[in-house]
């Protein structure tokens, strides 16, 4: 099967994201609350919800996008593709260029081609620039020439887990097509580049995880960061962490945990809350790795996971350290509050399925990052409908974090938008061993997960380790 073939969705796949060439993007909090301006309005029945919807996308049109005429002075909110969710995740790709995953013209030339909003068009352009570059390692390889080869299949395999990030179409069969094939270019790149690294299967639920273990040269036993990332992101794509912790003479195992990337697509994981229990049978597996020092496991997660790795530490006590990027008492609360802060839109919820699923169905055909939101997360948390993902999403949030007993590290970005005062608050609650990292404007890491500049969050990070676990 070629990756880019065009999709034509089954009858049963979902609708479309609704009209093409929307252009009104919303940052992830501006949408939600629009999302839920408009499913509430019109749910209730309220006149001229439709212009209040279109009145609500033009205020955050201008609050929340890029001036037409000038660069902004944020420079993380550049207008690359004109659809503000879009742009915020290209950030995320261009910040990856210094670790080799992505290179800046391949992200813009490929931004250049994508149509504002459209999921599919996303998908099928980061395919045909990975495609594009996979061509390069293969004649560079049939060439003798190794490291342009590992190189180019490097990104090939980064521009295909890019095309994922924003692709929730699950009947598609080239979803399992792309993950199989971008694991398989990560492999090829990490051996011609001579990283000491295997793939796993880590034995979950009568499955299996998907893993991935890195030795550091020369080093025997050492601690070992347990990676994990969030909603989105792949381990694969944080070798900011893997380069760091291996230079430093930490070993590294990561893992797609349920509701994540491989374990997601190619064995139809969800999350679960209970995020102690896929930690649990990483930490069963690590043990019997001779290499990987069991009394030192560093636990860290990144954007979602900065919820989920502190669950799991309140209830594992072989967690050793624990860090999360950035940290979250509450995603329940951090997700909930979006709709909760609207009059009548929880209470519509309260009454039943059949009217809150229509008002968001109808938002969802005027703004397609609802679409999206809905059909990824819903596919994510395995629920089948707006209403159910309320119900589950109202089951993440954390009453234990004073439990936690290992010395703990966050990170925090004064842009932090996803979940804004949820590290402060983590950090208020925690008894055990703790410090903050926080990165302001004048850092240019203040992104979420400090998308765009993660360099100096590497050398702060294991700066800190050093300090805290090898001296």
């Amino acid at each position: 099967m070629r990756l880019n073939q065009p999709y034509e969705p089954s009858p049963e796949a979902a609708p479309d994201a609704g009209p093409r060439g929307l252009r009104a993007g919303l940052r992830r909090r501006g949408f939600l609350r629009a999302a839920a301006l408009a499913a509430g309005a019109g749910a209730l029945g309220y006149a001229g919800a439709r212009r209040g919807t279109q009145a609500e996308s033009a205020r955050f049109h201008g609050d929340d996008l890029l001036g037409q005429e000038q660069a902004h002075p944020t420079w993380y909110r550049y207008k690359f593709i004109g659809q503000a969710v879009m742009d915020n995740q290209l950030v995320f790709w261009l910040g990856l260029a210094p670790t080799g995953l992505t290179d800046v013209g391949e992200v813009l030339d490929t931004a250049t081609r994508i149509e504002p909003g459209d999921e599919v068009s996303w998908f099928e352009q980061w395919l045909a620039t990975a495609e594009r570059v996979r061509a390069y390692g293969e004649a560079a390889l049939a060439r003798g020439h190794r490291r342009s080869a590992a190189s180019h299949f490097y990104r090939a395999g980064a521009y295909q887990r890019a095309g994922l990030m924003r692709y929730a179409k699950r009947t598609d069969p080239r979803l399992v097509a792309t993950t199989l094939s971008a694991l398989e270019l990560h492999d090829r790149a990490l051996a011609l580049r001579g990283y000491d690294s295997k793939q796993l299967a880590i034995p979950y639920a009568g499955s299996v995880l998907h893993g991935r273990v890195h030795y550091a040269r020369g080093v025997e036993r050492a601690p070992v960061v347990v990676l994990h990332q969030g909603l989105h992101a792949w381990p694969e794509d944080t070798m900011w962490v893997v380069d760091g912790a291996l230079e430093r003479g930490y070993h590294v195992l990561s893992f797609h945990g349920p509701g994540q990337g491989a374990s997601l697509r190619l064995h139809g994981h969800p999350f679960r809350p209970d995020w102690e229990v896929p930690v649990g049978a990483v930490l069963d597996f690590a043990e019997r790795d001779e290499r990987l020092d069991a009394s030192r496991f560093l636990l860290m997660g990144l954007s979602f996971g900065g919820y989920l790795a502190p669950r799991a530490a309140a209830h594992e006590p072989r967690v050793h350290v624990l860090i999360a990027d950035p940290a979250v008492v509450s995603w329940a609360d951090s997700m909930l509050r979006h709709f909760e802060s609207l009059p009548g839109l929880m209470r519509l919820h309260a009454a039943g399925p059949a009217a809150f699923d229509r008002a968001i169905d109808a938002v969802a055909q005027l703004i397609p990052d609802a679409r999206w939101y809905f059909d990824d997360v819903t596919w994510k948390h395995g629920v089948a409908t707006p209403h159910a993902l309320i119900d589950e999403l109202r089951k993440y949030a954390n009453p234990d974090v004073a439990r936690i007993r290992c010395q703990t590290l966050i990170l925090e970005g004064s842009g932090e938008d996803a979940t804004p005062g949820e590290s402060q608050r983590f950090f208020d609650t925690l008894t055990c061993p703790k410090q903050l990292l926080r990165f302001d404007a004048s850092t240019a890491s203040q992104m979420h997960c400090q998308g765009g500049n993660q360099l100096l969050a590497q050398a702060w990070l294991f700066d800190w380790l050093d300090e805290q676990v090898h001296a």
